[in-house]
């Protein structure tokens, strides 16, 4: 059930998508705050739809938001391609705007957040899981952040 305060028709579900894990967050636009929600294990057999199904029936969001690679990395084609075939398959499940936006450095931007909580006494070990949801409301806070400035661009996917 969505937190207290958070109206589910107004939210917006990011994910930071992985070969391993799936990072997700959950937002709200009018609020242009987003927080992370979960990590979800791709199992060997794909996309674990069942979990997200769930996700999108508790939070019912009017956009899901993806990030996308843009720097270079060791299997470029393979993960941009994996990610491209993800937005699509939200798309087309969830008959909702599916919108993209980079996620370049996202993951260290969230290991160093989650590090200063750290230090601050906040946590004590900082996992995979909790980078990648971490990266996945760094996502949507750049997404806010684009549709507070219209000289800046997202992609639909």
């Amino acid at each position: 059930m969505p937190h207290a305060g958070l109206l589910p028709m107004s939210s917006v579900i990011g994910f930071d998508y992985g070969k391993c894990r799936i990072g997700v967050a959950i937002g709200v636009p009018g609020i242009g705050t987003a927080n992370p929600l979960t990590t979800l294990t791709v199992p060997t057999s794909g996309t674990p739809w069942d979990k997200i199904d769930d996700i999108i029936r508790q939070w019912d969001p009017h956009t899901l938001v993806v990030g996308r690679i843009e720097h270079a990395t060791q299997d470029d084609g393979l993960i941009k391609k994996r990610i491209r075939n993800f937005c699509k398959a939200l798309h087309s499940r969830y008959q909702l705007p599916v919108e993209t936006v980079d996620e370049s450095w996202t993951s260290a931007r969230a290991y160093e957040v989650l590090r200063d909580l750290r230090s601050q006494g906040w946590r004590k070990k900082i996992s995979k899981a909790d980078v990648d949801k971490t990266a996945a409301a760094i996502i949507l806070q750049s997404w806010f952040a684009c549709h507070a400035d219209p000289g800046t661009t997202s992609r639909t996917a």
